[in-house]
């Protein structure tokens, strides 16, 4: 079962989430002619965590996130004799992102969203790296304040980043690029709590054999009964 509870006051909502995250497998000693002789192994497991969304305008926010995986982790080369030696990971993620929604009716929205941030890692070694991230789902409201919130996500550490500066005929310039072969798909899902915004309550309707209020003065008493019939 996956969880997500969230608390909104005002343009604040608070996320509190947890889900499950799929096996990914990548090169650690490189290829021969598309085989892979030495790959690292991070193994499936629940994640969970919790986000902060600041909302920028209607139906767009910016989202700051913590993901943690307690999971295991394994070097398997070509004779698969070392998949035995696992060892404790604590994969970890902090992000910072955009988060779009999409009404489809009254009750459905759509959700995607872009997240940059880092991931770090710790077991027998630690280590920092750059990530970035994507999401999407579906948020169903239940109620007005109660709702159903399910997801996928891909996160990806960078495993290296290069640079350059180049010179020739044709002028100057300078290149960039990044790699990785680290993929964590997951879902996540649950319920959503939005309370309702801050703000007056709306004004009483007037009754209908009643004479509205005059602006800026009381509710005159009622008239008085007729008298009454003669016998």
């Amino acid at each position: 079962m996956l969880f997500v509870t969230g608390l909104s006051a005002q343009n604040v909502r608070v996320n509190l989430f947890s889900g499950y995250t799929f096996q990914d497998k990548f090169p650690v000693g490189g290829t021969y002619y598309g085989y892979t002789y030495s790959e690292g192994v991070i193994e499936e497991g629940a994640h969970f965590g919790g986000s902060i969304e600041f909302e920028a305008r209607r139906n767009k926010a910016i989202e700051l996130l913590y993901q943690n995986q307690p999971t295991t982790a394994y070097y398997k080369g070509s004779s698969g004799l070392l998949e035995t030696n696992k060892y404790d990971v604590s994969v970890n993620y902090i992000m910072l992102g955009g988060m779009n929604y999409v009404p489809f009716n009254e009750t459905v929205k759509g959700y995607g969203g872009i997240n940059l941030g880092c991931a770090f890692m710790t077991g027998d070694a630690e280590a920092t790296k750059f990530a970035f991230g994507a999401k999407l789902g579906l948020m169903i409201e239940m109620s007005p304040s109660v709702g159903l919130k399910l997801g996928a996500q891909v996160l990806s550490p960078v495993q290296w980043a290069g640079g350059g500066v180049y010179f020739g005929t044709g002028g100057a310039g300078v290149g960039v690029s990044t790699s990785s072969s680290i993929y964590q798909f997951g879902f996540t899902g649950g319920l959503v709590f939005t309370p309702a915004r801050g703000g007056s309550a709306p004004s009483p309707r007037p009754s209908s054999n009643r004479p509205p209020p005059p602006p800026g003065g009381s509710i005159p008493p009622p008239p008085p009964p007729p008298p009454p019939h003669p016998r």
